[in-house]
């Protein structure tokens, strides 16, 4: 077969409601352009778990979540790479360790936002890492809590935690979202020297009471001798429930995404420029902050939509994004298993439509479109007959 030099594409309003009486043409250089995004970790497509759902999400020993291990696996049986998985949040941020705790966990009652104002965790909770024995795991420790002893409860929930994930260790997180300490959890004058100067503390001392002398695989280039920093988390939400937010408007938009995404290319030039081993990703994010009372743009077709187009653009100017399932196998379809793969936005010049060239060892080897999804096919996944055991629910009290 001839060398090709444009791959043409056509995409016609038979596959895209949205894409009314045209044909779109799409070009795609036969050859890895100069700026496509750096080469793909193939673990983009990975998770996030608030701790007050991670008994939900994982299970026990005695209960595994079967269904979570079956996405899990499903992601790398696509892509070669297991998802990697960060467990913390606001609600990490509320938890407390009981050893002596028979439940898994015990959740206050919630705030305005769905989340619990105390989280007490059993040893049982710990047992769900068990039950992914091969996936990459962050772990969060509280960092909030203002009481005298705040640190020995962070170590010791560090402690327990790497007793269950062991050598999958990628690195622990302190704290979630300190901006948002001043006047709550820290003094209204509570400043970044501060936040850095406890960052330091539990860094420090993490590393010597729990990581020193632990071969976990995340620290065997050096964190010991060069710093603690392993990456930089930034967390990205699209919107939250405001009344303007509208699915086509606000999510099935193609220049509403890439604007969400590239505000955070300065950031990571200057990362790199201090440090080019530091890995910058969003580890948290999400059509919305508040996750409540939005299953009209949550709920529907369009979130898969707009999630393939979100997860696509992201690798397409940074190598890690994290995010939920709902469009994860188009994207890890879209990847693939090969060694070195690269990816290309394709400008379109319209809201309601993205494009992006996959390529592969630097030659074309695919195009992905976000709106030319099937819906049949869709449907007749969600109608299968699935059976999945319950894991069983966390106790629900006041503490």
């Amino acid at each position: 077969m001839g060398h090709i030099g444009h791959w043409k594409l056509d995409l016609s309003c038979a596959y895209s409601l949205s894409v009314a009486g045209c044909t779109v043409k799409l070009k795609a250089p036969s050859q890895l352009p100069l700026n496509a995004s750096k080469p793909v970790d193939h673990a983009f497509a990975s998770f996030s778990w608030p701790v007050h759902f991670f008994a939900d999400y994982a299970g026990n020993k005695s209960h595994p979540n079967h269904f979570s291990q079956d996405i899990v696996n499903l992601l790398y049986k696509k892509t070669g790479a297991h998802p990697h998985i960060r467990v913390g949040g606001t609600s990490a941020d509320r938890a407390i360790y009981n050893e002596t705790q028979d439940q898994s966990i015990i959740l206050s009652e919630e705030s305005g936002n769905g989340i619990p104002n105390k989280v007490s965790l059993g040893p049982v909770f710990f047992e769900g890492f068990d039950n992914f024995p091969d996936t990459p795991w962050t772990f969060q420790v509280n960092l909030a809590n203002n009481k005298a002893d705040r640190l020995e409860h962070a170590l010791t929930e560090a402690r327990v935690a790497l007793s269950h994930i062991r050598g999958n260790l990628v690195a622990f997180e302190i704290g979630n979202e300190p901006d948002l300490y001043p006047g709550d959890v820290r003094p209204a004058s509570y400043t970044v020297a501060d936040y850095v100067r406890e960052w330091r503390e539990y860094a420090d001392a993490i590393s010597e009471h729990v990581l020193k002398g632990n071969r976990a695989r995340a620290f065997e280039d050096g964190v010991d001798d060069d710093g603690h920093v392993k990456l930089v988390s930034w967390h990205q939400y699209a919107s939250g429930n405001q009344d303007w937010v509208r699915l086509q408007e606000s999510f099935m938009n193609h220049t509403a995404t890439a604007a969400n995404l590239t505000q955070y290319i300065g950031d990571m030039d200057v990362i790199h420029a201090r440090n080019p081993n530091i890995t910058f990703l969003l580890g948290e994010t999400n059509s919305d902050y508040v996750n409540l009372n939005m299953s009209q743009v949550e709920g529907v077709f369009g979130s898969s939509l707009w999630l393939v187009d979100y997860l696509l653009f992201g690798l397409s100017v940074a190598p890690q994004v994290r995010a939920p399932f709902y469009g994860q196998v188009v994207a890890a379809d879209a990847i693939g298993r090969h060694r070195t793969v690269q990816v290309k936005s394709l400008e379109l010049d319209r809201e309601d439509l993205s494009a992006y060239a996959i390529y592969e060892s630097e030659r074309l080897a695919r195009a992905r479109r976000s709106k030319a999804l099937k819906v049949n096919d869709a449907l007749k996944w969600a109608q299968k007959d699935l059976s999945y055991e319950t894991p069983v629910p966390p106790t629900q009290a006041n503490i």
